[in-house]
């Protein structure tokens, strides 16, 4: 089963993600997710997003992340975002390692698929431009997506949606199998993608509301049309009792 792998990549490494609901701390910003792991249970669960493109799990890293400050000029820009909260194209905000964010592109399809008692609902869709200010930016975010190194800037595509279980056990799901981009190129578990629904579990008559994000491109922007995606299969007691879902288009 592929979310045990995914479940601690998340962990280990730094998480390529711009918050999608844009929480924020008394001070407006943060530079750490957390999420339940996988045995974590409730009716309705949702995995804390960051408000920052790169987070980090190790102390030296958190170091970094609390350093970066933007220049006074970029701050007071109209489309300067302190909450890291995108809505619009053209908002930017900043991370605390230096990695300025804009959304380049923002969707909101509701659109869903069925495999046998789960329903997944995709809610938003965006492309966010990043653009690395700082060598730590660019190196934790070249850790994140598995890279030697990246240019930038840089493109990630993040797609939000909800799993609704509607069976009378309780399941895990195995996330997302495949983001297909244009032509061949997929993103997957193996190739540059961070799905924070991997491993969780969903309860019966429950719902996982997550996130995922994956580099869409680097230094030129993506020209994308639409995406589509699949989602792999869940389980209970270690079998598998959900299959995948076909794919789904995702209009951009």
């Amino acid at each position: 089963m592929r979310f045990f792998t995914k479940a601690s990549l998340l962990l280990s490494l730094s998480f390529l993600a711009l918050g999608l609901a844009g929480c924020q701390s008394s001070s407006g910003q943060k530079s750490t997710a957390s999420f339940k792991d996988s045995s974590s249970q409730s009716s309705s669960y949702s995995a804390k997003e960051p408000d920052a493109a790169v987070t980090s799990s190790s102390a030296s890293h958190k170091e970094e992340a609390q350093t970066y400050h933007p220049q006074a000029k970029l701050t007071k820009n109209a489309h300067y975002v302190k909450s890291g909260n995108l809505k619009k194209t053209g908002q930017y905000t900043f991370d605390k390692v230096g990695t300025q964010l804009t959304l380049s592109t923002v969707k909101h399809p509701q659109t869903t698929i069925k495999s046998g008692n789960l329903t997944y609902k995709v809610t938003t869709v965006r492309i966010i431009k990043n653009t690395a200010k700082t060598a730590a930016a660019k190196r934790m975010a070249a850790q994140a997506l598995n890279l030697a190194q990246i240019k930038s800037p840089y493109y990630t595509l993040q797609v939000k949606f909800t799993i609704y279980n509607r069976g009378k056990q309780a399941v895990t799901t195995d996330g997302i199998q495949s983001i297909r981009l244009s032509g061949n190129r997929q993103l997957n578990a193996a190739n540059q993608l961070s799905d924070a629904s991997a491993g969780k579990t969903i309860p019966a008559n429950g719902k996982l509301a997550t996130f995922a994000t994956g580099l869409a491109s680097e230094k030129t922007k993506p020209n994308l049309k639409s995406v589509k995606i699949k989602f792999a299969g869940a389980f209970a007691d270690k079998k598998q009792v959900v299959k995948p879902t076909t794919w789904l288009k995702l209009t951009l």
